[in-house]
């Protein structure tokens, strides 16, 4: 019953309704007195459901009732004008009526807005609390783990380093004792030499991983200053041609001319980029199409790296940024982990997007200098693409023109 009241259409429909009874009743007692307050009810009923214009209609439809109902008894007044006097005084009590219900209705709404609002703004301010919290918790534990990490990673460091030492002595020893042996050996230093070399790829393994943790755990703080992008990508692609090269896999570099100057660490940003461009490579075993991009975007600008590799599956996406989660059988899972930490400092952002079997494409969200984010440039973009292909050049060179000047 409630929820049928409040629906305009059944509640202009009921008042018309009780407007009509109401005037019956008025014509068939004749108890003007007693009956002329009973058309505030659908009066009340309609600016409480339907607003105050429906309300103020009803007013005059009521106070019109009134009238024909004392016209149709014939009138009791001595005068027709004195019978009109009544009906305007009855339609200014059910208009002013309306006029203040109405107005009593708009404060509740505005009230119960106001406390939808706050309600609103708590639950999402505890939420946030209690997000901050988790967080809070998070870092002071991965806190914790980089320190007892760099701690026993110190610890391991020095044996390595040892191992290291004595391997290269056991080389030595183990080639001098073949050449100065008396009779022929069973195993030929060859085979020595290469259980040494195992042993050494092993060490060297391990100092990977002491190297990872260690950088993870003494990152050192972001110190970003202007550096001309595409001179920056430029060197830096340079130096990974030859892996490419060896990996079959084909470089297309996309700039866009409206990308200047960005504010960044360029030996941390380095990191980051060598990172994904290594791991873009080893998504792509049998070769394949390395792009990396630049775009102006608002008031940031965006490097893409994409491959046309296995991609990542989906199930794996929410991890992908979590320290020592790796679906490399040789990953430490610190890679991605300290590369999201580096641009997070850079008060940017790195997000993936991944299709499985088609590729994968890491964008990196850096936030503009501030004379270009006001003044961007009003002119469309254009691209300018430079290709490496290492099927085309064998000595890995890269002959393009030249990139946009800063």
């Amino acid at each position: 019953m409630k929820k049928a009241l409040k629906r305009p259409a059944i509640a202009l429909g009921l008042a018309t309704l009780l407007t009509v009874a109401i005037g019956a009743l008025d014509y068939f007692t004749g108890q003007e007195c007693q009956v002329v307050a009973l058309y505030l009810l659908p009066v009340s009923l309609v600016v409480w459901v339907a607003g105050r214009r429906w309300g103020m209609a009803f007013s005059l439809l009521s106070a019109c009732t009134w009238l024909a109902a004392e016209v149709g008894i014939g009138g009791i007044h001595a005068r027709q004008s004195s019978l009109l006097w009544n009906a305007l005084m009855f339609l200014t009590v059910f208009l002013m009526v309306a006029l203040l219900l109405s107005a009593l209705h708009d404060m509740m709404n505005s009230l119960e807005r106001r406390v939808r609002l706050r309600t609103s703004q708590l639950r999402e301010e505890m939420t946030r609390r209690h997000d901050a919290e988790l967080a809070r918790l998070r870092a002071e534990r991965l806190a914790q783990v980089g320190t007892m990490a760099a701690q026993v990673a110190h610890e391991v460091r020095n044996p390595l380093g040892a191992i290291s030492l004595n391997l290269d002595l056991l080389a030595c020893e183990v080639t001098e004792l073949a050449s100065s042996a008396p009779t022929p050996a069973t195993h030929t230093p060859h085979e020595a030499h290469a259980l040494v070399d195992q042993i050494r790829a092993e060490v060297e393994r391990v100092e990977k991983v002491v190297r990872d943790y260690l950088g993870f755990a003494r990152l050192p703080k972001v110190m970003p200053a202007p550096h001309c992008l595409h001179t920056f990508l430029d060197e830096k692609l340079a130096l990974l041609l030859p892996e490419l090269g060896k990996a079959h896999v084909r470089l297309i570099k996309s700039y866009d001319p409206q990308v200047r100057t960005a504010n960044i660490d360029a030996v941390q940003l380095w990191q980051v980029l060598l990172n994904l461009v290594l791991n873009a490579r080893d998504a792509m075993p049998a070769g394949g199409v390395l792009r990396v991009a630049t775009r102006q975007s608002g008031t940031a600008l965006q490097i893409t790296v994409t491959d046309t590799g296995c991609g990542i599956r989906k199930e794996d996406l929410p991890s992908l940024f979590t320290p020592f989660f790796t679906t490399k059988a040789n990953g430490t899972g610190l890679g991605l982990a300290l590369s999201h930490q580096i641009i997070a400092e850079h008060d940017g952002e790195l997000s993936c997007q991944s299709i499985p079997g088609s590729g994968t494409t890491f964008t990196i969200t850096l936030p503009l200098l501030p004379d270009q984010a006001l003044s961007p440039s009003t002119s469309p973009p254009s691209l300018s693409l430079d290709h490496f292909n290492p099927q085309a050049s064998s000595s890995h060179e890269l002959h393009v023109q030249p990139s946009p000047a800063c």
